[in-house]
């Protein structure tokens, strides 16, 4: 049987919780084992990841994504920052990611909730509507 990042994740939260501070190594060691002996080793980065999330979740805050094309100043940042608490109504932890290639903008993840005001999408749109 094939697990999931978020299962192995999820797996690993569980026992570290249910773990004595002492053993957390002993844990961290078995975790590793199980991930060499399913050949899921590969899965380590998107397992931390997922591990992460778990816990912003139980201190009830939620990771955004947010790619740009160029580095997000603080002003910027801020302000983002306060428009999604609005929206998701829960603090906010970002997580930027440059992608030059959407010209200008950004583009915002969140759980389900995904927002594109790129340059790049919006030529797209363009586009599209002046084609037809």
């Amino acid at each position: 049987m094939k697990f999931t990042a978020k299962q192995y994740a999820q797996a690993l939260y569980e026992a570290l919780q249910a773990t004595s501070p002492s053993d957390t190594e002993a844990v961290l060691d078995n975790f590793v084992q199980i991930l060499a002996t399913n050949s899921d080793l590969r899965m380590f980065d998107d397992i931390a990841s997922e591990f992460h999330k778990q816990e912003l979740a139980v201190k009830g805050v939620k990771q955004a994504v947010v790619t740009s094309a160029s580095p997000i100043n603080n002003a910027n940042e801020q302000a983002i920052v306060e428009a999604l608490n609005k929206i998701v109504k829960s603090k906010i932890e970002l997580d930027k990611k440059l992608d030059p290639s959407l010209v200008g903008g950004v583009v915002v993840q969140v759980d389900d909730l995904f927002l594109d005001s790129s340059v790049k999408a919006n030529l797209e749109e363009l586009k599209e509507s002046l084609s037809k």
